[in-house]
């Protein structure tokens, strides 16, 4: 990744960086305004919220408890048990039926919630057109929707359905509660009903626009309020788990887009639930974000304006003299530079005067110098003549030994002349490993003649390798240190050279078998030897490649000394 502050404009770095900067700051001042700001909304509201449902649930509790204390009376009422265990004489029937409507009628006007008393028994007594009791025969029971969610306990709440009564369909809330006989068997069922309408007022308190629920202790919803259906409610209390025990420690939470907070006090037996939809909640976090986002463009627009202005005073100093420098190459004509800075800017355009001063100096000493130039490049024409007259020297001398029978003398001499011709090399720093090995092999041989059969020399090197470049003479000072001290007093040695592939390395090590060296011994230190050429090789490397690259020295006293040197992979002469 290219880095911004080499490629672009100091102004518009300026610019770009601190208004990048104010945005950003900006934005994360919004973000946690908003979000402290909603949690702590939705703090509040899940306590305010709380406390209400709590207060609801206890005045629905206390409701609830009286209909059922009144129901439980009316179960054991005198008439009732009289009448449900069979009266042969019509009259007796018709006085205890009378008694017992005057009896319900008085315990149904006790509290003013209940809206009508039905009772299911057999042989039912006529019902009153415009009263609030009305009988139906017993085997009707099981023609009611709610019938199966009161057949199996003594008594139960009954969810919103609808009643037929003179006045139309009314929507009703129901309290059910079996009656029996004295010898325990089933008899009658009484039915407690409530308007809808006053439950959910009750339930829905003051906030009209509130989606709550209310749920028995079966979980089965009995009244809702809102804009939600009942099937809605019991999907989300059923997806969130509220029934099953899965937040019985919480008492609100958010689900997807909603808020919910409920209430259910461990003596009551009812689940009030409300569902805020999370936009409401958060209505005000919101306007309150969006007036901090407007004060806040209006802030980063001057903000901008005025990096924009400060921007353009930095960077004018900076435009002039960048003018300058641009203009004098073409004009030779030095650019007259402000001199009311006495800041940073002051020090720079001074500096770029006397760069300038310097500049015309060097340009009027460009012809002394070109003059001298000229004369050393017919010195050096003359020089070039020297090698040749080395290479002609050896020919003749090589000659001379031929035709004086002298064959070791004339392969020297040749070999001498090869050696010469690669470590000149016309002048190049670098050369293939091949030639490099060739002007090793050629050194080796001349030392062979020397040694006989004693001295040993191999290769290891694969042909593809042989292809890359090396700085030249690279081996030689270490194999002539091997002959010098590794093998003196010997007549035997063996110096084994390799190279191996790293990566894009190449590693190449020059062992042999000799004396050894101490592990702290200084590879640098100058001697008329090999010392020399192996310092001049360390610093050769170090130049060229610099670190990991170089030269290793292991060496075990008695049992040889093993150079590793590391250099990239050189696949043209880059050095």
């Amino acid at each position: 990744m290219q880095n911004p502050f080499k490629y672009y404009r100091i102004g518009s770095l300026f610019f770009g960086s601190f208004a990048g900067l104010i945005i950003i700051l900006f934005g994360i001042v919004i973000w946690i305004s908003y979000h402290y700001s909603v949690k702590e909304m939705v703090n509040k509201t899940s306590y305010y919220q709380e406390s209400i449902l709590n207060g609801l649930n206890k005045q629905m509790a206390i409701q609830a408890r009286d209909i059922e204390e009144i129901s439980l009376a009316a179960s054991r009422n005198n008439g009732i048990q009289k009448y449900i265990t069979g009266i042969d004489d019509e009259y007796t029937r018709f006085r205890t039926a009378t008694d017992m409507t005057s009896d319900l009628s008085n315990l149904a006007y006790s509290i003013p919630i209940i809206y009508s008393v039905q009772m299911y028994l057999d042989n039912p007594p006529a019902s009153e057109m415009q009263g609030p009791i009305t009988y139906s025969d017993l085997q009707n029971l099981q023609n009611e929707k709610w019938y199966t969610s009161v057949i199996d306990s003594d008594f139960s709440w009954i969810g919103q359905h609808t009643i037929t009564t003179f006045r139309g369909d009314i929507p009703v809330v129901s309290f059910a509660r079996k009656i029996y006989d004295t010898n325990g068997e089933f008899k009658a069922l009484l039915v407690f009903n409530i308007k809808a309408a006053d439950l959910e007022a009750l339930i829905q308190g003051e906030d009209q626009a509130s989606n709550r629920i209310l749920l028995d202790s079966g979980g089965r919803p009995i009244i809702s309020t809102g804009n939600l259906s009942v099937k809605e409610y019991s999907q989300l209390i059923e997806k969130i788990g509220l029934l099953s025990g899965k937040v019985d420690n919480q008492w609100s939470m958010k689900y997807t887009d909603s808020f919910i907070v409920w209430s259910k006090p461990f003596n009551s037996d009812w689940l009030i639930l409300q569902i805020t939809p999370w936009n409401d909640l958060t209505k005000e976090s919101r306007m309150m974000a969006t007036i901090l986002l407007s004060i806040g463009i209006i802030a980063i627009v001057i903000a901008l304006l005025i990096t924009l202005y400060l921007s353009k005073q930095f960077t004018k100093p900076i435009l002039i003299l960048t003018k300058g420098m641009n203009d004098y190459p073409a004009t030779f004509r030095e650019e007259q530079l402000p001199s009311d800075y006495h800041n940073e800017f002051g020090l720079l355009f001074q500096g770029y005067r006397r760069l300038m001063n310097r500049i015309e100096e060097l340009y009027r000493s460009l012809e002394e110098q070109h003059r001298r130039q000229r004369k050393a490049e017919i010195l050096a024409l003359q020089a070039m003549i020297n090698p040749h007259f080395l290479y002609n020297t050896l020919d003749q001398v090589n000659w001379m030994a031929i035709e004086a029978g002298q064959e070791q003398i004339s392969r020297v001499l040749e070999l001498m002349g090869k050696m010469f011709r690669i470590g000149l090399s016309n002048g190049e720093s670098v050369i293939r490993i091949e030639e490099e090995l060739t002007h090793l092999e050629c050194y080796m041989e001349i030392q062979q003649i020397r040694w006989g059969e004693g001295l040993t020399f191999t290769t290891e090197i694969p042909n593809h390798i042989k292809e890359y470049y090396i700085p030249k003479l690279t081996f030689q000072p270490f194999v002539e240190n091997a002959l010098m001290h590794g093998f003196h007093g010997r007549s035997t040695g063996s110096i084994n050279i390799a190279a191996y592939e790293i990566e894009d390395d190449l590693l190449f090590t020059v062992s042999d078998n000799g004396v050894g060296i101490r592990a702290d011994a200084e590879m640098n230190k100058k001697r008329k030897t090999g010392g020399y050429g192996m310092r001049n090789v360390r610093e050769r490397m170090e130049s060229y490649f610099g670190h990991p690259y170089g030269i290793e020295v292991d060496s075990e006293e008695g049992k040889g000394t093993t150079i590793s040197i590391r250099i990239p992979k050189l696949r043209e002469k880059s050095i």
